[in-house]
């Protein structure tokens, strides 16, 4: 379909719909930004320790942010600071961003990413960090990084990610390629669900094949594609959505040799108990798959809920992310991925004009997310104005920059490890035993829990 306006579906041709789909747009990307931001407070941390390091149990970013609870693991960032869940995320935005523009020869909607082109993205991040804003690759988890050091994976990435699940027993269904499907389900607005589907598991498939992975990515697509364009008003809506998406996998998705267990899906994306059913701190799996995609899943039906109980109470509304994303986070676990897949539903659901801007104007980076937002309102037609991505340096694999050498890598981590220790210095506190741990390696070597 192509991205002109005069060619658009009627309901997005009027300004009120085009503003109300872009503020929803904006609102997945800077939503799911701020729900990484907020969970990295508690990430890795058990519920009863982020209640004890947290006792108001509320975050700030502006004007003056709530301090991290000081240890290895958060020094290297700053209150405000997002993580690799909303990296690689934006990786896929900007691989879509540099071959898209408001006008095309063909009149065609621009390509999506490939997974070629991803992979290309998701070395350099690996090797060089997100060059865009020249931060460092932190965050790198076991998955990732053993697939993406393997040789042959920029000219066959999936090949060398099933290799990779076939030698460690098939067993391993992380969430890291779900914190950074999001963007998909944007780039899809407008075109069939199907597609949307397909998309969300090839894009997968460059580092994560377990089919828990994949079928929770084509779920997770399908539901920011459907919260923007308006079609989950109800919890029958979201359930809906789920159907069809695992109908869809199993005509069109599944590979030879995969199995899936769908009531154990279901226990995750329709718990009885809520987010307490979840498990979130389960020390063994906090960075499940199903729990990522179950505290979208749940967030959102809690909201809808909410929404439904309050029609009108605009007050009552602009909470609601805040209190959800905190209700989330608090619970600890993987809480930045969680909340970075949450963020991005709720905010698709309830727009960037209802997130806190406490929260908004504490992130960093955010003006320039916020341009990468409109330029891709522009192509979707939601916003007026012209945007080429071939000029857009921000979309070119190195981000418009010389690639770094080993070298200069060498010195940007030593240089990060001795502000960090300084950090930690001057705290004068010592890291309690049972903080989560934290060691300082170089971007090849897998750090965190085994999540990713």
């Amino acid at each position: 379909m192509s991205t002109h306006l005069n060619s658009l579906p009627a309901c997005a041709t009027t300004r009120l719909l085009r503003t109300t789909l872009h503020d929803r747009v904006a609102g997945v990307l800077i939503g799911s930004a701020l729900g990484d931001a907020i969970g990295l407070y508690t990430e890795f941390l058990p519920a009863a320790h982020a209640a004890e390091a947290y006792p108001s149990r509320s975050f700030t970013l502006h004007p003056c942010p709530t301090p991290f609870k000081l240890d290895m693991h958060r020094a290297p960032k700053e209150p405000g600071h997002w993580t690799d869940d909303t990296d690689h995320a934006l990786l896929l935005l900007l691989s879509f961003l540099h071959t898209a523009g408001t006008t095309t020869e063909d009149g065609r909607a621009p390509p999506l990413p490939t997974q070629h082109d991803f992979a290309a993205r998701l070395r350099v991040w690996v090797t060089q960090g997100f060059r865009p804003l020249d931060t460092m690759p932190l965050g790198l988890g076991r998955l990732v990084a053993s697939v993406v050091a393997t040789q042959g994976f920029e000219s066959e990435p999936e090949r060398v990610a099933r290799e990779y699940w076939e030698r460690t027993g098939r067993r391993v269904a992380p969430n890291g390629s779900l914190m950074r499907t999001h963007p998909l389900g944007l780039m899809c607005l407008w075109r069939e669900e199907s597609e949307a589907f397909a998309v969300a598991a090839a894009i997968s498939r460059v580092t994560h094949v377990d089919p828990r992975c994949v079928l929770a990515c084509v779920i997770g697509t399908g539901m920011v594609r459907a919260v923007v364009r308006g079609e989950l008003q109800s919890e029958g809506d979201v359930d809906g959505l789920i159907e069809r998406a695992v109908e869809w996998y199993f005509s069109e998705g599944v590979l030879e040799g995969q199995e899936l267990d769908l009531k154990e899906l279901w226990r995750h994306v329709k718990p009885d108990g809520g987010l307490e059913d979840l498990r979130l701190d389960e020390h063994a799996a906090i960075g499940y798959v199903y729990k990522t995609l179950g505290s979208g899943v749940v967030l959102l039906r809690m909201a809808i809920r909410e929404t439904t109980m309050n029609q009108g109470d605009l007050f009552h509304r602009a909470g609601l992310f805040e209190e959800l994303i905190m209700d989330l986070v608090m619970r600890g676990g993987d809480a930045d991925t969680n909340a970075c897949f949450a963020g991005a539903v709720l905010g698709g659901y309830l727009g960037y004009s209802i997130l806190p801007d406490h929260w908004k104007k504490g992130l960093r980076d955010e003006k320039w997310l916020l341009g990468k937002v409109d330029a891709l309102g522009e192509i979707l037609g939601l916003k007026d104005g012209s945007y080429d991505g071939k000029e857009d340096k921000d979309t070119e694999l190195h981000g418009g920059k010389p690639a770094l050498s080993q070298e200069e890598m060498e010195v940007r981590w030593m240089l990060l490890q001795q502000a960090t220790s300084k950090k930690m210095e001057d705290a004068a506190k010592p890291v309690s035993s049972k903080g989560p741990g934290w060691s300082w390696s170089l971007p090849w070597q897998p750090r965190g829990k085994g999540k990713r």
